[in-house]
């Protein structure tokens, strides 16, 4: 059974700094840095009915982002304020906030938030309370027919993968500017490079290049590694897959027999062309195959 607008109660709520709390009870300082810098970092999780996958896949990538950019309140680099080390914490409070919302059955969008908070000075100071929100939303996966056909990919020529593409930070607009740009064309997902023109990842996901037996994936510093990513690369050495890592310029692309786009949402999506020019293969029984692991782990 699928959540909907009939089915998910009236009042939505939300986890905010602590507590479970409905929607319109939540206030956001205007001189939280979230709000004013994009001064934060997120994940996004999906979660089957009422339970949310690889939680501490995500948690490990919020906790890693949280030490660089020094998210953490003063002594706390083991990230003990806010449970960063404790998945089966969040799972619970993820649990309760699914069923609070209705979304105990078919698929949910999980976003943890944290932001620096209402701290006042230049660089990165300190936090006093980081602000933690974890919002919950239904989701409908790709239909059987839109993973078949997969996506058609717009390479992005306005710009290049930031230096903080590393992070999943709430400096996201330059991602959803690429993705616009690519629905604006009639495409599905926007393709991105880094600052050296070589292929990094997609406005949502990371790329896989393929050919029988083996996977190439994008070198690049500038680019977001993918717990998806991670999990099939995994998969992917289980049955013997060679792996590795290369850099691969636009004039390689079509050297590939097949390349995936995968995120935590779609799991895997195959491409079905890049810039209109059709790529040799989908390898989309073996995508379903795959994808049929990662979202029953």
């Amino acid at each position: 059974m699928m959540c909907t607008e009939s089915t998910m109660p009236k009042t939505r709520f939300v986890w905010w700094n602590g507590s479970l709390v409905p929607e319109e009870s939540v206030r956001v300082s205007p001189f939280d840095r979230g709000f004013l810098f994009g001064d934060g970092l997120f994940e996004t999780l999906r979660a089957d009915e009422g339970r949310a996958l690889y939680v501490s896949d995500h948690l490990e990538r919020l906790r890693e982002g949280a030490i660089r950019l020094r998210l953490l309140p003063p002594g706390d680099g083991g990230a003990s304020a806010l449970d960063l080390n404790a998945p089966s914490v969040w799972a619970q409070r993820i649990s309760q906030l699914l069923q609070a919302n209705g979304l105990q059955s078919g698929s949910a969008r999980v976003k943890i938030v944290v932001s620096r908070g209402d701290v006042s000075g230049v660089g990165l100071p300190a936090p006093k309370v980081p602000t933690v929100c974890v919002l919950a939303e239904p989701y409908t996966p790709p239909s059987q027919e839109a993973y078949a056909r997969g996506w058609t990919l717009r390479t992005f020529r306005a710009g290049c993968t930031p230096p903080l593409a590393a992070m999943k930070t709430l400096n996201y607009l330059f991602y959803l500017w690429a993705r616009q740009d690519a629905a604006d064309a009639g495409f599905d997902e926007a393709l991105l490079y880094d600052p050296l023109g070589h292929a990094a990842e997609t406005a949502t996901g990371s790329l896989l290049f393929l050919q029988e037996g083996r996977c190439t994936v994008s070198a690049s510093p500038q680019r977001l590694r993918g717990t998806a990513e991670r999990r099939i690369l995994a998969l992917f050495r289980e049955d013997g897959w060679a792996v590795e890592e290369a850099a691969v310029p636009e004039t390689g692309l079509f050297s590939f027999s097949a390349v995936w786009v995968t995120n935590s949402l779609v799991g895997i999506m195959p491409v079905r062309s890049i810039d209109g020019t059709a790529l040799p293969r989908l390898f989309d029984a073996q995508a379903a195959r795959y994808r049929d692991l990662f979202f029953r782990p």
